[in-house]
């Protein structure tokens, strides 16, 4: 089967629009035809090269969170038939490690993430999944579940990871308002209403966002003052960041309170930055937080089509591929881009 799709050349160049082949679905192999395909800022790095993956070889096709209905189905498939609603679930283990017998496949080593390694991803018209149980049924439309893959998810396992720590009086950081942390602010209205949330944004548009939300918004300059403020100079119990830079980290160490956890999911620096005095006196805990489980996303998947989570989605049609990335890379998308191929 031929596929249209947007097709990575050349790093940092624009996407050509043209066609790829795909393999039959054979087998537990699923083709599904692609509705939705959320855009990461994971997308944005592995097409400006910065971010070179193993298995990734030009031309290739990006797009790692991605729903759509099934088309054809090998002959080994189980559970699932034509003209089924899906959402592909975003990390493919090699389903015999100890990890994934746990459901854990985003602790597989041997993993591959459609749209980043070997595998081609969403950013087109159709798609191959090889085993069916990488593919979870819906009852929403596509475009609203895509971003659920990895957006929805992500920050739904980092919230989990998160309720441990938390009592009645705990305070929340979410630092980094983009597209997971308006999913994380919603999840942890759900999961724990009882706890203070402080969202640290730079544009004004995000800030007003997050007081819409229910939360506290926060410029990065003006944290300090303001946890100290709501928890009387005690800290916050704990921070999910979803930028991963020194900036970032240094900023959260300081408004931690005794015992603090940071959460780390976010990627955009080499290097975290810590003061190791503060850490081991204040015993200050770090944790990272990759993707989340099959059965997350369910729980996810679940909680939007019950509208406990509200979506935040920028429709964009596969020739206007190009000018969702520069909008990204400009920092200046609301929510989450869906393409739809």
């Amino acid at each position: 089967m031929e596929s249209r799709a947007a097709i990575l050349k050349e790093f940092g160049k624009p996407l050509e629009i043209g066609n790829i082949k795909l393999q039959e679905a054979k087998g537990e192999g699923v083709i599904i035809k692609v509705e939705g395909a959320g855009m990461c800022r994971t997308d944005l790095r592995i097409w400006k090269g910065t971010e070179p993956r193993p298995g990734l070889n030009l031309p290739f096709v990006l797009g790692h969170e991605n729903a759509g209905t099934v088309v054809e189905v090998g002959e080994e498939v189980k559970g699932l038939k034509k003209g089924d609603k899906v959402i592909v679930y975003a990390v493919w283990g090699d389903q015999t490690c100890k990890y994934c017998r746990e459901g854990k496949y985003m602790l597989c080593r041997n993993q591959t993430v459609p749209g980043q390694s070997f595998y081609f991803g969403g950013f087109s018209e159709f798609m191959y999944v090889p085993s069916f149980k990488f593919l979870y049924k819906i009852n929403i439309d596509p475009v609203i579940a895509a971003p659920l893959a990895d957006a929805g998810l992500t920050s739904y396992s980092a919230v989990k990871k998160s309720l441990r720590f938390l009592g009645a009086d705990s305070t929340v950081i979410l630092y980094g308002f983009g597209g997971l942390g308006i999913y994380a602010l919603q999840e942890l209205k759900i999961l724990a209403p009882y706890v203070n949330v402080i969202a640290v944004a730079r544009s004004e548009q995000k800030l007003d966002l997050i007081e819409k939300l229910g939360a506290i918004p926060s410029k990065p300059e003006e944290l300090k003052s303001i946890i100290d403020k709501i928890t009387n100079g005690n800290g916050a119990s704990v921070a999910i960041d979803f930028v991963g830079n020194e900036e970032s980290t240094l900023n959260i160490s300081k408004n931690l309170e005794s015992g603090g956890t940071i959460i780390e999911v976010g990627m955009e620096g080499k290097n975290l930055r810590i003061p190791t005095f503060d850490s081991v006196v204040w015993e200050y805990q770090l944790i990272g937080s990759n993707y989340g489980t099959m059965n997350e996303l369910g729980e996810i998947v679940n909680l939007t089509e019950r509208e406990l989570i509200k979506p935040y989605i920028i429709k964009r049609k596969l020739d206007e591929i190009n000018y969702a990335l520069n909008d990204l890379e400009k920092g200046e998308v609301l929510g989450r881009q869906v393409i739809i191929p």
